[in-house]
């Protein structure tokens, strides 16, 4: 009997051909949308938990409320803090990381070798496979940290330096230098996968600095935060009871130097896991991403698949409705109720299953394109894991399902007599459709005023003042001693070159994360406030035309600030000092050595916009200049890159010539909004897209079914504007109605994601015009289709159509 049901089945689908093929593209393009979101949801999820253990571990954080009540929370936290918690036997094992330092000059310690500047270099505790348990191709990893010279290294970049080899044991032992020391390969890590918080290529045990100096300094001080802190807590911990114990720690060993400064310090945890998603604190490893922007797609996942489900059981009831004859002939000659239910899930099913198969074959085209938008590197193989299969499956099933239970059970339980002489059948889904139809069209016009404002604010970060002009601007990272020792011979060059219109050089340029420091009034210990600290030369200002409100710029006279005295504060910083003018400022003294106010400049934006301005204090210090920074005409940019390269590699031939531009480094700041944007637009175009596939079906049924009738009204004298006014006008007023409703959500949504950022565009009425006059011309370009084709339809014909 079954194989007479599916023959039956793909009868039906052939005889409606039309409304079969628009069910099938929209429940595709729906199946579609939702995988890939999913895909890119799960991934997010999945950060650190690949690592054995990862439910043990947990990184410590910092916040400190400063003495004008502002809250800052820190990703890293004292060195001391390792050593602490260590006596509680809830800890089974710590470890503490930090980055090596801005570049790095790495060689493979063979003489004349290029050097390459690299950043993923760490400095880590000999415990940190104990913590984090990276797999290891070759070495000990009881013992891999326990030299003074040793190093670890990822494949990746043993292969990079030392050549490929077929057993990964032959990279042990191997010499890299690393601005200008020697490192012993005492291991390598298999390469870190991309989901990962902390992915180094290089680390170094803090053995080989335990006895310097400016170790000492950062690690023994309970008020730096250099390093970050993992802990393994023994299983079974409760991780909250032990972050209440330990959150007040550092007042056991400095209290009242903390309460001095009219401070007060809190330390708490975060499991491994949850980073990735829910931290974005100062000195983290990596840019992160957020829990927010992960709920938006879930929901735009949930959103796709809603109007995919809708399109596909609108047009389901639809056909159905128009078979009510052949459901009540079938009853009278004897077929029973189960029958005619299990003839419809079949017929809904059958059609799920085929999208299914097209989903997937439409994946396959479109992974490459979803992963350059999404910044994601999945494979095929991830692809066809089997959960998603299921999943997907389950999914498209459970439409099928959804979608065949109304005309399987309603109107296999109509009167035969009432249904064959034409009553009752028609009326009953005329409202449930009409109600999916809005729901279909709020959703899109929802997406759609998302798009519109996630880009807007784009656009307004982007081209928003901040301060600074970085057109133009061309940025060499000063990499490692060699290039450090000749900077001035670079900038000297450098400024001697065509096309080059100023030159500067800074510890750190716009866009990056760095330090900050106590800036205390001397004399005065009540005014003081935390600044960022930056060390630049005097042409930093005409380079990035910085506007000078007061005195003048720093003395490069001597070697250091500290040697000169001089130090530059920002508008941000007057009011911490009680300073109402620009003028105030000057000559005014700092402590512990960070010189005399010599003069006061504009307020501009060092970093995103999702942050206010703060106190920026500018100094100069010739070895704190990590970054050398050039204006230029771009009217041959090519050339001018191209002889920048020659003076560089005249100067310093071994080391590798690297730069990028200001503003699109800048820029990179709001990848996560610009994946967002790009990620709304495509999923909303996918929205509007299934929705209009199913109101052409919808109107193309209605057309039909009133096919005698706009014959009669066209014998009777009716134009074709009237007709198509006629057939319009109930889809025009659904769109209208579904827009009012999407208005107030759309805003609602919106302005609580626009919170996010310190300096945000208006949700201006244009937008939500344009989104739904946008969404009513779509609407209206759908129905009016088949509404012409109805219109000029010969009267005759329609006349004898049954």
């Amino acid at each position: 009997m079954l194989g007479n049901q599916f023959k039956i089945a793909w009868r039906n689908f052939r005889k409606h051909i039309t409304h079969s093929l628009l069910n099938l593209t929209g429940l595709t393009l729906g199946l579609t949308g939702c995988f890939f979101i999913t895909l890119y949801i799960n991934d997010e999820y999945s950060y650190d938990r690949w690592i054995p253990g990862h439910e043990q571990v947990y990184r410590a954080g910092l916040d400190v409320k400063t003495q004008t009540n502002d809250m800052i929370s820190f990703a890293a936290t004292s060195g001391f803090l390792r050593q602490a918690v260590m006596v509680y036997p809830e800890v089974q094992s710590a470890v503490r990381v930090f980055e090596y330092g801005t570049n790095t000059a790495v060689s493979n310690g063979s003489n004349n070798a290029r050097t390459f500047n690299e950043k993923g270099i760490y400095f880590a505790d000999s415990t940190l496979l104990e913590v984090l348990p990276y797999p290891l191709l070759a070495g000990n990893a009881r013992t891999a940290m326990n030299n003074a010279d040793g190093i670890m290294l990822t494949a990746e970049k043993a292969e990079k330096y030392f050549g490929r080899e077929n057993n990964a044991s032959n990279y042990l032992n191997k010499i890299l230098t690393i601005n200008n020391k020697n490192y012993r390969v005492t291991g390598v890590l298999k390469n870190v996968p991309a989901n990962t918080y902390f992915r180094p290529d290089f680390i170094i045990s803090t053995v080989s600095v335990k006895n310097e100096e400016w170790f000492r300094r950062n690690m023994e001080n309970w008020h730096g935060t250099m390093t970050q802190t993992f802990l393994k807590l023994a299983p079974g911990t409760d991780w909250k009871a032990f972050e209440r114990k330990i959150s007040k720690i550092a007042y056991q060993f400095v209290g009242d130097e903390i309460k001095a400064n009219s401070q007060d310090y809190t330390n708490f945890l975060q499991p491994l896991t949850s980073i990735h998603l829910h931290s974005n604190l100062r000195y983290e490893l990596s840019k992160n991403s957020d829990i927010l922007y992960v709920r938006i797609l879930s929901f735009v996942a949930l959103f796709i698949l809603l109007i995919a489900g809708i399109n596909f059981i609108n047009l389901a009831t639809a056909t159905a409705g128009s078979r009510a004859k052949e459901v009540g002939v079938r009853k009278v000659i004897g077929a029973n109720r189960s029958q005619l239910v299990l003839q419809f899930m079949i017929e809904a099913l059958m059609m799920s299953a085929i999208a299914f198969i097209a989903t997937v074959m439409l994946i396959m085209v479109l992974l490459p394109v979803f992963n350059s938008i999404a910044d994601k590197s999945f494979t095929m193989a991830q692809l066809f894991r089997l959960r998603f299969i299921a999943a997907g499956l389950g999914i498209s099933m459970g439409i099928g399902l959804l979608a065949g239970i109304y005309p399987a059970i309603i109107l296999s339980g109509f009167n035969p007599m009432r249904i064959i002489q034409r009553r009752g059948a028609q009326r009953k889904t005329h409202s449930l459709r009409n109600v999916l139809v809005v729901t279909q069209f709020c959703i899109s016009i929802l997406l759609i005023v998302a798009t519109m404002v996630v880009y807007r604010q784009l656009q307004f970060m982007k081209s928003f003042n901040l301060g600074i002009n970085q057109s133009q601007v061309l940025v060499i990272p000063i990499n490692g001693p060699e290039a450090g020792n000749r900077k001035k011979a670079l900038l000297e060059k450098f400024r001697g070159q065509a096309d080059v219109i100023s030159v500067s050089a800074s510890s750190y340029v716009p866009g990056q994360e760095f330090g900050n420091n106590l800036l205390q009034l001397k004399g005065d210990h009540t005014k003081q406030t935390d600044a960022r600290l930056l060390s630049a030369d005097d042409q930093f200002f005409r380079t990035y035309n910085i506007q000078l409100l007061a005195g003048r710029l720093v003395n490069m006279t001597p070697d250091t600030s500290q040697e000169s005295g001089d130090i530059m504060i920002n508008e941000a910083a007057l009011p911490f000092f009680g300073w109402k003018t620009p003028e105030d400022a000057l000559g005014k003294e700092f402590d512990f050595g960070w010189g005399t106010v010599c003069g006061v400049y504009k307020d501009f934006h060092f970093t995103s916009l999702q942050r206010g301005v703060t106190p920026l204090a500018i100094f100069y210090n010739r070895n704190w200049l990590n970054y050398i920074s050039i204006k230029m005409n771009t009217r041959n940019a090519a050339a001018t890159v191209a002889r920048l390269e020659k003076v560089w590699q005249s100067v310093v031939p071994s080391a590798s010539f690297d730069y990028f531009f200001q503003d699109e480094a800048f820029n990179r700041q709001y990848l996560a909004e610009q994946r967002l944007g790009s990620l709304f637009l495509i999923f909303s175009l996918f929205a509007i897209a299934i929705a209009c596939l199913g109101l052409f079906g919808l109107a193309s049924f209605t057309a039909a079914q009133r096919t005698k009738e706009i014959g009669i009204r066209k014998v009777l004298g009716a134009s074709i504007t009237g007709i198509i006014k006629l057939l319009s006008k109930d889809f025009v007023m659904l769109v209208i109605i579904a827009a009012v409703i999407a208005f107030p959500l759309a805003w609602w949504a919106m302005s609580n994601w626009l919170q996010n950022f310190a300096y945000r565009a208006p949700i201006s009425g244009w937008i939500f015009i344009m989104a739904g006059g946008g969404a009513l011309v779509i609407a209206l370009i759908t129905v009016s289709f088949q509404a012409v084709k109805a219109a000029l339809a010969n009267p005759v014909n329609s006349l004898q159509a049954e």
